[in-house]
């Protein structure tokens, strides 16, 4: 029989199945393993959700919308005021939210790999940045929608993602102290994303 009163199980059966999903991979992964980790009966996770699929559906609508709330930071920004403030919301905010997604986040990354027909997950991290962004432009007109998707992916998204999965063995095999190399990619994405910034108006 299912136990349907295990204390916040929902939750837990999501924490466990970015853990599994991180380490085997979505489609490596199975429900048995989520409910071990999770310290659920199998069933219970059937009670909460139809699949594996499901699962992963929850956590990138949740992923999602704690994103969208993160960016209102800098909804009334101009694109100078944005290179300005970049180095301090990268470290105090940004950064932050990344790592406290590190797991779900590598789950995009590795399905956003996989050679499909769908749209991969990553590009609607991108689609909501530059949506949010635009819905606060004061000039909708001039506003280059193709042009802020590939700054804000390939200078912004895609160098914070491949931070968070390779910061800690770059600086094994780098023999680089963690804060050297934090000032150093700080440096780095002021001086490609923050003067994309100065660079508009």
């Amino acid at each position: 029989m299912t136990r349907k009163n295990i204390p916040d199980a929902k939750n837990r059966i999501l924490q466990a199945a970015v853990k599994i999903f991180a380490q085997k991979s979505f489609d490596g992964s199975r429900i048995d393993e989520i409910a071990a980790e999770a310290k659920v009966p199998k069933s219970l996770i059937y009670y909460h959700f139809k699949n594996k699929d499901e699962i992963l559906e929850v956590l990138l609508q949740g992923f999602i919308r704690e994103y969208t709330e993160l960016l209102q930071i800098a909804q009334n920004d101009t694109h100078q005021m944005k290179a300005a403030k970049l180095p301090e919301r990268m470290k105090h905010h940004y950064q932050e939210f990344f790592q406290q997604n590190a797991g779900l986040i590598r789950i995009i990354l590795i399905d956003s790999l996989k050679k499909s027909t769908k749209k991969p997950i990553i590009y609607q991290m991108v689609e909501t940045l530059v949506d949010t962004d635009q819905k606060f432009t004061s000039d909708p007109e001039a506003y280059d929608r193709k042009e802020r998707l590939v700054a804000e992916f390939f200078t912004n998204i895609i160098p914070n993602c491949a931070y968070l999965c390779f910061a800690e063995s770059w600086i094994d095999y780098f023999d680089m102290e963690q804060k050297e190399f934090d000032t150093m990619f700080l440096r780095v994405i002021a001086a490609t994303h923050g003067v994309y910034h100065q660079n508009h108006q």
